[in-house]
């Protein structure tokens, strides 16, 4: 029997003949009070912080990082967050007001944060290195410029650049350009310290002042940085400060690339910036330990991978046959895809219709003659994509444009439109529409309040990549390929994670909305594979790439350009062999990754031996791979044993240092390391 025929005229007239009251009675108060959808869930946006050391004194963590307290400068905590992202999870936290000689002596390598020191804090740190301690310090107080090497000279040098020493050990595997830094860095002169790297006053012009110095003081070792690697860190990722909320492009409305104009040198936009200086300081990490504890680390990927394509697609209400091609595609290759998906606003009633128009086979007449054709995906087509991998999340509207503005009013509306048509949960990674962008991180802070733990937002689009001769610069905004979570103002860190997107169609392709660099598919193409195949070799990353659901439902043309780079991208990673992930997927991973510890590091040196626990969040899902030095003194290593058995280990090398892998199932797992 044919279904039933209304038109949108005819079903409200009945509806009004019956009484508004009567529709509830047909579908059912519990699908209307569903439609309304769910609340903000709030909670909130800081991350706990690491314990201190004193009070766990049995883990033997062979780093120790010194917070001032006192400082003006509050990025000191983010030094945590560079050694978690570099897999240097082995370290301890204590305030420079709680440290005595016995604190101080448990610890191979200490990490000064930038800030003031009395005279009894002076005289601890310069007795710990000279019996034998291993110290470096982030623009140290004066009181302790003596264990350096160095003495000071007059000015200093703002927003500069730094170049490694390319004849020292610990600047190889480091690019060899000038590297920008963001901050003020210190000027002194040698007095006996090894350089590491320069400072360079712009990126053509080295000074004779050293950016990192390495010195013999006594028994032990002493590194300077000359300017606060923290803050020039957090700046270099997130973008200048005093530019927040400003606009300065001719693109209507504020984005997070607004922060980076004339921040970003151009020429340096293909080297991770950030990543290469955090390496270096790892590496020199690495070489103080040498007649210590060698440090156990893990390597930024999962498994064996040397880096990742996460795929993402922002969908704005369009057929959900176009996001099924989409998917299909990616599919094809391998991989999961994040879908980002914007829902048209409606009332509650005409949700609850849409609702059960999508959920039901004997209502969607009724539903497409109050709403119009539905295209949108039916609860159940989005838990067979979730089933086959995929990320279903929440692309809400915040700007001026939307039907509600605001930051809080948007996420407010469209969190209600996504959970009231039944897409609940809302996956905890976003990207924002028109990736409109608040403060400094007030954007980040606010998705972090209501349960986000990943952002998108920074995302290669504009003029600002368009250099001085004209041509399309393409690689790193923010310095990074790798997350680390956001840090305000006060140095707080947020529980959510800012992740580059590098690679965007709605940059570099001309499609149905215009464009801005406009390049032909294949060039494109060329584009997403260059910047693949840097992360094989000198940029270890994961690369985020936007595959707009949009134009697969627009005209041929614009279908066929999103289409072949689609394709060609994804073609790349997998002849690459660069697994193709969800940003769920890779944030899962990241989560587990930064949350695990090495615990009760102890190196018998009359057997060479090293011991250790991994201690992370049992995960079938999560391969960690974790690294220990290939050499330590003068032994090499031999055997990894894990949880009382052997096992094959392969090389890889970090930043120059070769190291000894072997991936296993997250969880708890002991190690026994042998060096002969």
């Amino acid at each position: 029997m044919d279904k039933l025929k209304l038109t949108r005229r005819q079903f409200l007239k009945a509806i009004g003949a019956a009484g508004v009251l009567a529709l509830p009675t047909g579908f059912g108060y519990q699908t209307l009070q569903s439609a309304e959808g769910e609340d903000l869930p709030n909670s909130s946006p800081f991350a706990m912080p690491d314990e201190a050391a004193i009070s766990k004194p049995a883990i033997f963590s062979p780093i120790l990082i010194l917070i001032n307290d006192g400082a003006a400068n509050p990025f000191g905590p983010y030094l945590a967050e560079i050694l978690r992202a570099e897999g240097l999870n082995c370290f301890q936290v204590a305030s420079v007001s709680t440290m005595d000689s016995v604190i101080l002596q448990r610890f191979d390598l200490i990490l000064l944060a930038e800030g003031p020191l009395d005279n009894r804090q002076a005289d601890l740190l310069k007795g710990y290195v000279a019996n034998g301690g291993k110290l470096v310090a982030m623009r140290p107080d004066v009181r302790l410029a003596s264990l350096f090497g160095l003495e000071q000279a007059a000015g200093s040098l703002a927003e500069g650049y730094l170049q490694v020493e390319a004849s020292h050990s610990i600047g190889q595997g480091i690019a060899t350009e000038t590297l920008q830094f963001h901050g003020v860095a210190d000027h002194y002169r040698l007095a006996g310290a090894q350089v590491v790297a320069w400072l360079a006053s712009d990126a053509g012009t080295r000074t004779d002042f050293p950016a990192v110095a390495l010195h013999q003081y006594g028994q032990g070792q002493a590194a300077l940085w000359a300017f606060d690697l923290a803050r020039s860190v957090a700046y270099t990722r997130q973008g200048n400060p005093a530019w927040a909320n400003r606009e300065c492009d001719e693109w209507n409305g504020i984005r997070a690339i607004n922060m980076f104009k004339g921040w970003i040198d151009l020429d340096r936009l293909a080297i991770p910036q950030a990543d290469e200086q955090q390496r270096l300081l790892a590496n020199l990490l690495a070489a103080l330990s040498q007649d210590a504890r060698p440090l156990p680390r893990l390597w930024y990927f999962p498994g064996a991978s040397a880096a990742l394509l996460i795929a993402t697609g922002d969908f704005h209400a369009n057929p959900h046959t176009a996001a099924q091609e989409l998917l299909t595609l990616v599919e094809r290759r391998g991989g999961h895809l994040s879908l980002y998906y914007t829902p048209t606003p409606a009332s509650i009633w005409q949700r609850a219709v849409k609702r059960a128009a999508l959920s039901t086979d004997g209502l969607p007449e009724i539903g497409n003659a109050l709403t119009g054709r539905i295209d949108a995906p039916s609860p159940a087509l989005v838990a067979h994509w979730r089933a086959q991998g995929h990320e279903f999340g929440l692309h809400p509207y915040v700007d001026e444009y939307s039907v509600e503005p605001g930051l809080e009013a948007g996420w407010r509306r469209y969190w209600k439109e996504f959970t009231g048509l039944g897409y609940s949960p809302v996956p905890p990674t976003v990207r924002t529409h028109r990736i409109i962008w608040a403060g400094w991180v007030e954007t980040a802070r606010f998705q972090a309040s209501h349960g986000m733990r990943m952002n998108l937002d920074y995302y290669h689009w504009g003029p600002l990549f368009q250099n001085s001769t004209g041509k399309w610069v393409f690689g790193y905004m923010t310095g990074s390929g790798l997350p680390m979570k956001f840090v305000d103002e006060r140095g707080q860190i947020l529980s959510i994670y800012q992740q580059l997107t590098e690679l965007a169609d709605d940059h570099m392709l001309d499609l149905h909305w215009g464009g801005v660099a406009k390049l032909s598919p294949d060039d494109a193409v060329e584009v997403s594979r260059a910047v693949l195949r840097r992360s094989l070799t000198d940029a270890p990353s994961a690369i985020i790439a936007q595959f707009h659901v949009d134009p697969f439902a627009a005209a041929q043309v614009f279908a066929d350009r999103a289409r072949r780079f689609v394709e060609g991208t994804t073609d790349a990673a997998v002849e690459l062999g660069i697994p193709i992930w969800s940003a769920q997927e890779w944030l899962n991973f990241t989560e587990v990754r930064h949350d695990a510890n090495f615990e009760e590091v102890q190196w018998q040196s009359q057997g060479n031996r090293l011991s250790f626990r991994l201690v992370s969040q049992a995960s079938s899902a999560v391969q960690l791979t974790v690294m220990v030095p290939i050499s330590h003194g003068n032994a090499h290593l031999v055997q990894i044993e894990v949880d009382g058995s052997p096992i094959a280990h392969a090389e890889r090398k970090v930043g120059g240092v070769s190291h000894g892998w072997v991936s296993i199932g997250a969880g708890t797992h002991r190690f026994a390391v042998t060096y002969a």
